[in-house]
């Protein structure tokens, strides 16, 4: 057996002594991402991180407390305050200044998502090529908001954004069969509660967001279990592994997310956390090493197969977006097998206007028919204006716009609960908005199917 001192270990790592589970922060980005993909059918690249250096690390020896052996954490607060025992009802790390003025603007998918204002944000996003249909990781959320402060505006979020081709920024860190994104607010022991661990044991504490801080000069004092009152009862019903190795007082099962994609295509993931409405009270995200693949699915709707491709490509070319010219009719060959996928076009809209045209209701019929035959598969619709007027003004006309098509859907018989609407005013324009043609191509509900 190979031995390795201890003092040699501490100048290579920055570990986590205090608990069985090891929290490492000396790996790049890039290594991150590297541990993270398996070895089935994925390329990436162009990793980019926007975070502090103790919100992402990597840890490993936790198969026990949270189901998964290793992996990559993401935290709002130090990754190393996430992996120890659980005695305070609220750990706090801060990467922003809670008392500045001018609070940090924060992550704009995680503010969309949450409908709140997100600070503390750790992301990592990265370029990648899948070789089959279909891509999947596994992961785990957990948190100091919980149980508290479900219900309220301080609903921390984390989300898994993938944009591409037929996939338009899709957040696939949703509840399984609902497509609601995991937030704190989402899943708790009385929302999806299937999924959700409980380890919290301590009474409710008082509900307040401002941490007291010592004064100068003064030893700052330790939080202990004895210093908070708890329940001796439920302390002893939970699992004694996860109490001991992790600080969140609430966690999710193991998750799975998933979505279709187009076989060797590039597309972009961003995996994002942060606090929202405060930047107090940690949360994290764990995602397993290894996970991150794709396989071929034949589940998909309309289905058809596709050449195996992976040794005759230049995935370089592909990330760098330089395909080399002769490669190019083997992508125009994969592209006519995607071409026969069910595809609605977009809708447009008159200018001011969330009436559906006429020209437009044949397409939402056959969507409506293919919708009711394919009850494994969701819809997802989004409005977007031209720039003519305010911020405001388009907001509301946007999702007004999607509404209009999912009022639609649901008359010709498709159940409410497989659509998902969205307004984005006029953000992400698809032609040139200084001219009215290209402003009319912009006023649109673009229609995306997604499988449960």
């Amino acid at each position: 057996m190979k031995i390795i001192s201890l003092s040699f270990l501490c100048l290579l790592f920055s570990f986590n002594t205090n608990a069985q589970i090891l929290v490492d922060t000396s790996n790049t980005a890039e290594q991150l991402i590297n541990k993270l993909v398996g070895t089935q059918g994925i390329i990436v690249g162009n990793v980019k991180v926007t975070a502090p250096h103790l919100g992402y690390g990597s840890f490993n020896q936790a198969e026990t407390t949270i189901g998964i052996d290793s992996g990559i954490i993401l935290s709002s607060g130090s990754v190393f305050d996430a992996f120890s025992a659980n005695t305070i009802p609220y750990k706090t790390g801060y990467f922003s200044d809670p008392k500045a003025r001018r609070k940090p603007k924060g992550d704009k998918d995680l503010n969309r998502i949450s409908h709140g204002t997100s600070g503390d944000a750790v992301v990592i996003e990265f370029d990648f090529i899948p070789m089959n249909n279909k891509i999947m990781f596994n992961y785990v959320f957990g948190s100091e908001e919980y149980p508290e402060y479900v219900g309220s505006k301080y609903n921390d979020v984390f989300a898994f954004i993938v944009n591409g081709d037929k996939v338009r920024r899709l957040n696939i860190a949703t509840i399984p069969g609902v497509n609601i994104p995991v937030s704190i607010n989402t899943l708790n022991d009385k929302l999806s509660n299937q999924y959700y661990i409980d380890n919290d044991y301590f009474k409710r504490p008082e509900l307040k967001k401002s941490i007291p801080v010592q004064k100068k000069r003064k030893p700052v004092k330790k939080n202990k279990v004895s210093d908070f009152k708890i329940n001796k009862a439920k302390k002893k019903k939970l699992n004694k592994d996860i109490l001991n190795n992790l600080q969140y007082d609430g966690l999710t099962g193991v998750m799975t997310a998933s979505c279709y994609v187009v076989p060797y295509k590039k597309y972009h993931m961003k995996i994002a956390i942060g606090d929202v409405g405060d930047l107090a009270y940690d949360s994290g995200v764990m995602l397993e090493a290894g996970s991150l693949i794709s396989l071929k699915d034949p589940g998909q709707p309309k289905f058809k197969d596709y050449p195996d491709l992976s040794e005759k490509l230049d995935f370089q070319s592909i990330l760098t977006g330089k395909i080399i010219p002769d490669q190019q009719s083997i992508q125009d060959s994969l592209d006519d097998v995607e071409q026969d996928r069910f595809a609605v076009t977009n809708i447009n809209f008159a200018s001011a206007s969330a009436v559906i045209p006429d020209s437009s209701k044949n397409n939402l019929n056959e969507l409506a028919n293919y919708l009711k035959k394919h009850l494994d598969l969701r819809c997802e619709l989004t409005g977007y204006t031209d720039n003519v007027g305010s911020k405001k003004y388009n907001q509301k006309l946007s999702e007004s716009r999607a509404n209009a098509v999912m009022d639609y859907l649901i008359i010709k018989g498709v159940a409410w609960q497989r659509l998902k609407i969205a307004g984005y005013n006029f953000e992400d324009p698809i032609a040139d908005n200084s001219e009215e043609h290209g402003r009319a191509i912009n006023r649109r509900v673009e229609i995306i199917l997604f499988d449960k």
